[in-house]
């Protein structure tokens, strides 16, 4: 989906610390598809050596702003500096013409790793920047309801995962790498296991649906030590709840998603989900919170929102009830209306208003 050919050329810096997830990396690849008179790039940091040579871009478009001043979870001194150092280059960059675009994937820390930090860094960009990106209108009303932004506000959604990672085995194949026996439903989280994620809770309500034909697995990467041996502790002695604890390589999601009826993302909160579009992606119908982006993303035929923590059992419920193969349709053509060519046409006209 290529926009106007003759535009003159932009440089667009992408400025993000995450590495795993490609989010990045296809937007770039979207943008350049779109716009092929823009030039990308990725820094994972901002170095003063690269700002102090001949300008070599015209917008910095920021993700992840908290991961530039808390990555490694420095003490409270050091992170305070870095994120000063880093205020100060945005500004310096800002008298020099060039453009930062922030894009808004959490309005706090999920773990409420220093808080004050991540208050201040949020009100500078939606002071300051010159372009805010969100993925969905709820993000929008919080931006202009918390922080009082409301011009330059680009809503343009999360894209999708379709042929990211490899999916080449059935479920029956699927199963039997993970020893998954044929006959349970099959519910899945995956993700890295964090407390923000409410996996306590989906354990809880698993616990209580009390369903011998069915199965939790969970499955990622756990960090807090304390939070892994709480959940072990909880699934302790249940054969039909299995636990993946350990970094999943991206040749192995195909087992988990193809060994899964439904896949479940009990949030407590949530700014966006690159998660349910993974899922999607899958073709996976989710069991998901009422809350942030989900009531955009969930409808009946895709799976089944839940409102308080005590409805859980019963989305549960609900979703074994589902016809996983019509869902399982319903979720991969969503998803595929969510592609890069059209959200890096959106991006690229974003990056074009303000240039």
């Amino acid at each position: 989906m290529s926009i106007a050919q003759s535009s003159a050329p932009l440089h667009v810096t992408y400025l993000s610390r995450v590495r795993l997830n490609p989010y990045v990396k296809l937007l770039a690849a979207g943008v350049e598809d779109a716009d092929p008179a823009i030039h990308t790039s990725l820094s994972y940091t901002l170095p003063w050596r690269r700002l102090l040579l001949k300008r070599r871009f015209d917008i910095l478009h920021l993700h992840w702003v908290e991961l530039q001043y808390s990555y490694g979870q420095p003490p409270a001194g050091k992170a305070r500096r870095s994120l000063q150092n880093l205020l100060f280059k945005f500004r310096y960059l800002q008298q020099r013409g060039i453009r930062i675009v922030y894009t808004v994937h959490n309005l706090s820390q999920h773990e409420g790793l220093h808080p004050h930090l991540n208050e201040q860094a949020n009100q500078w960009l939606f002071d300051h920047a010159d372009a805010i990106h969100v993925h969905d209108h709820t993000s929008a009303e919080a931006v202009a309801k918390t922080y009082n932004r409301r011009e330059n506000v680009f809503i343009i959604p999360h894209g999708n995962y379709i042929g990211v990672y490899p999916n080449r085995v059935n479920r029956d194949e699927a199963r039997s790498r993970l020893g998954i026996p044929p006959e349970p439903f099959v519910y899945l989280f995956i993700g890295q296991v964090r407390p923000y994620k409410g996996l306590d809770n989906l354990i809880q309500a698993f616990i209580k649906l009390d369903d011998s034909g069915t199965m939790l697995i969970i499955a990622g990467q756990a960090g807090d030590a304390g939070y892994t041996q709480d959940i072990r502790a909880q699934v302790d002695g249940r054969a039909n709840i299995r636990l993946f604890l350990d970094y999943v390589p991206n040749e192995d999601l195909q087992y988990f998603f193809n060994s899964a009826d439904v896949c479940a993302l009990p949030y407590r909160h949530a700014t966006t989900s690159g998660a349910a579009l993974l899922d999607y992606s899958f073709a996976k119908p989710i069991v998901a919170p009422a809350i942030g982006p989900f009531p955009d993303l969930v409808t009946p035929d895709r799976g089944v929102l839940f409102h308080t923590d005590a409805d859980l059992v019963e989305a549960l419920r609900q979703a074994r009830g589902l016809d996983t193969d019509r869902a399982g349709s319903a979720t991969l053509a969503f998803a595929k209306t969510r592609n890069w060519s059209t959200i890096g046409a959106q991006h690229a006209a974003m990056y074009r208003s303000i240039s």
